[in-house]
């Protein structure tokens, strides 16, 4: 083969890359936002076992596919999606992050009417879910759900509409859609959807998803584990 027919060779699988790449991307983003409405439906009761085991079966699922798809099939690498150590600054800005998203989180409970399960009656039949359960949504909902809707969705829809704060957008919105099933589609949705503007807010500043999934533990650690104990200590 010829110098140029090599040139020519290889210019020609550049594009069938790229193309690749994208096409895996758009599969990975399809996943993403909608896996809850396949897998789990749109109904999730906390205070329910099964509901609690099969959300986290299922996110970790779709986890392991878009693992699959970024760093089996695209060769990504991890800092592509923010995968880093976080360090003294990152963390500094998650504090000021966190205390602005319960802020401004009190401020809209007070103006919607919040769900059922949030209840506090509710929240204290959390009390009788075995605590490896609630820990398990806790650090399910952090890892998985900032994998997906923060680094590979942010990512890949920065990448392919060139624009991170689009992208961003754009995942805050599915992100918030997904609760759906805890809140429905109701005024309540705005409190997920404040704290994953926050959650979005900061990986958009920092582009480190681990810090990211602690503020994540944090504020579904507090409305899992502390405050049902906290309600059923307060009734005895």
């Amino acid at each position: 083969m010829s110098e140029s027919q090599g040139q020519t060779a290889e210019a020609s699988r550049v594009p069938m890359n790229l193309t690749g790449q994208r096409a895996w991307a758009v599969v990975g983003l399809i996943v993403v936002f909608g896996w809850n409405y396949v897998l789990t439906g749109r109904s999730h009761d906390l205070a329910n076992i099964h509901d609690d085991l099969l959300t986290i079966a299922a996110e970790w699922a779709v986890v392991i596919i878009l693992a699959i798809i970024t760093f089996g099939f695209q060769k990504r690498n991890t800092r592509d999606l923010g995968l880093r150590m976080f360090g003294w600054r990152d963390l500094l800005v998650m504090v000021g992050v966190l205390v602005g998203s319960y802020l401004v989180t009190g401020i809209v409970t007070r103006f919607v009417t919040m769900p059922a399960w949030a209840t506090p009656d509710a929240m204290r039949r959390l009390v009788s879910v075995p605590f490896s359960v609630k820990l398990g949504l806790v650090l399910t909902a952090a890892i998985c759900e900032e994998f997906m809707y923060r680094g590979f969705a942010i990512e890949e829809l920065g990448g392919l509409t060139g624009s991170l704060w689009l992208a961003g957008a754009i995942s805050w919105l599915g992100f918030s859609l997904a609760h759906m099933g805890l809140y429905g589609f109701a005024p309540a949705l705005l409190v997920p959807a404040a704290l994953g503007a926050f959650l979005t807010l900061l990986y958009l500043w920092r582009r480190n998803l681990p810090v990211c999934m602690l503020m994540h533990a944090i504020l579904d650690g507090f409305s899992l584990l502390i405050l049902p104990a906290l309600l059923a200590g307060h009734m005895k």
